[in-house]
């Protein structure tokens, strides 16, 4: 009788990003992936990572992390792992170069195991699990697949994939590997579902090119690109199609210039030696010779794109006649923000170019025949869909149906599915999953729930503080209340009321239950709660601060 093996969603399956995976057998464990996802509101944080409780506990078991790519919601949370958890990393060698950064950053020594396409790593000595890395196309260089072999059979994880039969560099999709996987039988197929609602297949990365360059060519001023710092394919036919036309190329933005010059000493990007130029010198070019490429695809406050549509970067201006192209999907949650950015950016003069308007970006995610495919590929026994919110694990599981997938499991995060040599079910225990918002800078520095809810409340109903001074031997209130707003809808019409409220309140407390000052202050918070409850049903943050004189 074989060992079960136990399915353990740690992150993506619910929402987009914060992807994280364990595989447990025999007590032996490896991770997939360890991701985090960004906050789409404004709460004060600059990420948001995984609850990694559960494989923090289990540190001593984890033989073996793998990594599928080097994008943000699938290495960004390494670092807080990487610290308690010291397990082998074996990871592709772009996104290899993107962790050491990320790691360096934080002062976290790691074990990083550089891995190629065709190569199996084991997940410790003794363990009954190991990884083949199978070559698929995405969005980044050298994206993997994992072929996992147990002994309740060969689990198949995409990571993030689309079938790209045309790609732009690097290797294609090993699509020969993954029939002859198919042919030997997978147990369990785990796909990623991201565009499971958008049906056909999804462009080649290789069609945007046509696109910039007839962008490019009718353009009299400078040109601005934004586009993810990871997509070097796409940073590459951009600096292309300047090159074409003898613009310079200058970069915008931290990622942007670390990821081009990684992308350039590994050989994954291929710049001319003449074209690439500082800040100083891009002031200095006539508009026709000067390309910009920048961060700031999802309308980020502080982003350099932002800043440009603010006329706040303090190097480059958008001027009227200037072009600027965002070659980036919405990231959902984000269309307010970006479209301010664009507002902002054609007030300037600028012509704004995007995916609706032309061709100028395509997905790094299979759509619904890429996925259909790819279950014919490989004719699983059972699927399992990844990577998305519900709604898309939900269709995904509908195009497995459709395929004639029988067994088809719906999981969500914490939940655990265990293969055995009966079959397969979702177990009642239920892994510590969560969100743990994070400063980037700051290894460790979690924000508290209560704190985010604090913001939150504030950010909706505003904060409203009343002031007491009252005697130290009677407790009569000789000063006040002093009522300070902000953010408050109201109550500039009800001061006076409100002042008479609070001192009803204060009036009605017994003397002995005067003298406790937070009895005082608890009587005030109440006081102006019920006030504004009893006026409008808002709900705002109290501050009541009471001064003994």
């Amino acid at each position: 009788m074989a060992p079960s093996v136990r399915i353990v969603a740690l992150g993506g399956l619910g929402e987009i990003g914060m992807n994280c995976l364990a595989v447990e057998c025999d007590g032996r464990i490896a991770v997939v992936d360890c991701g985090v996802m960004f906050p789409n509101e404004a709460i004060g944080v600059d990420v948001i990572v995984p609850d990694l409780s559960w494989l923090v506990a289990r540190k001593e078991q984890v033989g073996a992390i793998y990594v599928t790519h080097g994008h943000e919601d699938h290495i960004g949370a390494l670092p807080q792992l990487l610290a308690a958890v010291k397990a082998p990393v074996h990871v592709p060698r772009f996104a290899r170069a993107l962790l050491e950064g990320r790691l360096r950053e934080a002062g976290v020594q790691a074990d990083l195991r550089e891995v190629r396409p065709g190569e199996v790593r084991g997940a410790g000595d003794g363990a009954p699990l190991s990884a083949e890395f199978v070559a698929v196309t995405h969005s980044i260089p050298d994206a993997c697949a994992l072929a996992l072999r147990t002994p309740q059979g060969l689990l198949f994880h995409t990571g993030d994939f689309k079938i790209d039969e045309a790609p732009v560099g690097g290797r294609g999709f090993d699509l020969a590997r993954v029939e002859a996987l198919g042919r030997e039988g997978v147990r369990l197929l785990l796909s990623d579902s991201t565009n499971s609602e958008r049906p056909g297949s999804s462009l080649s990365e290789s069609e945007v090119g046509a696109a910039l360059d007839h962008a490019f060519e009718r353009s009299r001023g400078r040109i601005f690109v934004a586009c993810f710092a990871s997509n070097i394919h796409r940073i590459q036919q951009v600096a292309d199609a300047a090159r074409g036309l003898g613009r310079r190329l200058a970069l915008l933005g931290r990622s942007m210039e670390q990821n081009v010059r990684l992308a350039s000493e590994l050989g994954y990007l291929k710049l001319a030696g003449w074209q690439l130029c500082s800040l100083e010198e891009a002031r200095e070019l006539p508009p026709r010779e000067l390309c910009v490429l920048t961060t700031g695809t999802q309308g980020e406050p502080r982003s350099a794109l932002a800043r440009l549509s603010r006329g706040e970067h303090p190097s480059l201006e958008v001027q009227p006649g200037d072009l600027v192209v965002l070659s980036s999907r919405y990231i959902p949650g984000n269309e307010i923000a970006i479209g301010e950015v664009m507002n902002a950016l054609a007030r300037l003069g600028a012509e704004v170019a995007y995916e609706e308007v032309r061709p100028l970006h395509v997905s790094g995610h299979a759509q619904e025949g890429e996925q259909r495919r790819l279950m014919q590929l490989t004719r699983p026994e059972r699927f399992v869909p990844i990577h998305g919110e519900f709604r898309h694990l939900a269709r995904h599981a509908q195009h497995a149906s459709a395929e004639g997938v029988q067994h088809r499991h719906l999981l969500v995060d914490g939940e655990v599915l265990e293969l055995s040599d009966g079959g397969a079910r979702v177990l009642d225990e239920r892994a510590p999953v969560g969100r743990v918002y994070a400063d980037r800078d700051a290894l460790g520095a979690a924000v508290e729930e209560a704190v985010i809810g604090d913001r939150r409340q504030l950010a909706e109903a505003g904060l409203c503080a009343v002031v007491v001074c009252v005697d130290r031997a009677s407790r009569a209130v000789v000063r006040g209340p002093e009522i300070l707003a902000r953010g408050v809808a109201g109550l500039s019409s009800g001061g006076t009321a409100l002042r008479g409220e609070v001192l009803r309140a204060l009036e009605e407390l017994p003397p002995a239950v005067r003298q406790d000052r937070a009895a005082l202050e608890e009587a005030l918070r109440l006081a102006v709660r019920r006030w504004f409850r009893r006026e409008g049903g808002r709900k705002p943050e109290v501050l009541p601060i009471v001064l003994e004189l």
